[in-house]
């Protein structure tokens, strides 16, 4: 969930058309039109990369929006027991937060995904993810979207990178060379639990995630 205030904009007589705001845009919200940068409001979060990138004094500023904008999706409607089953399949939570800056948690992201959003920056534009430091909650990101059955296809334009941070993602041989050489870290350990852990059972339907 995000609240937003501001929105950016392009002043298109600045604009040189370099395209360097376009793939820093977690949320796709900025598209090169007649070769100038345009930004779709309704996708906008306010993360203001496109500020910093922009290769034009002053070319991208941010504006008042006419009111205040509330990014947050309702699982309402969505059956409690698949949503527990596919934040489980994530490794995430239902209510604990996938992302530190903007506290967006399990359960929105997923009920995003199910509720239409097919890549990283739908799932951005929906619920204001990356908004903040936009590198840790990239991981869940694709968690959520490989739970939920969604392919994401690599852009061209490295707009972002598939990124690994989890321990259940590191090969068995690499955490037993991790052990041998740091053997006062448990690394293993932690990485038996992580790589075995049972999911808790859904429960009942009609009953709170």
């Amino acid at each position: 969930m995000i609240h937003l205030q501001f929105v950016a904009s392009v002043d298109q007589q600045k604009c040189t058309g370099c395209r360097l705001c376009e793939p820093v845009c977690p949320s796709g919200a900025i598209r090169m039109f007649e070769k100038r940068a345009t930004v779709d409001a309704e996708r906008c979060i306010d993360c203001q990369r496109c500020i910093d990138r922009c290769s034009s004094e002053d070319a991208i500023r941010r504006e008042r929006r006419p009111s205040d904008v509330l990014r947050y999706v309702d699982s309402e409607g969505v059956d409690p027991v698949e949503l527990k089953k596919l934040c489980a399949k994530a490794g995430v939570l239902p209510d604990l937060p996938i992302c530190g800056c903007l506290r967006v948690t399990g359960k929105e992201a997923v009920t995003a995904i199910l509720k239409g959003a097919k890549t990283p920056e739908d799932l951005c534009a929906m619920t204001g993810l990356r908004a903040g430091c936009g590198l840790y909650c990239v991981t869940r990101i694709f968690q959520v979207l490989e739970a939920c059955g969604v392919q994401v296809v690599d852009p061209p334009d490295r707009r972002w990178i598939k990124l690994t941070l989890s321990l259940a993602d590191i090969p068995g041989d690499k955490v037993a060379e991790i052990d041998r050489v740091y053997p006062q870290c448990c690394v293993g350990e932690d990485w038996k639990r992580v790589a075995n852990r049972t999911p808790a059972p859904a429960k009942k339907e009609g009953t709170h995630v």
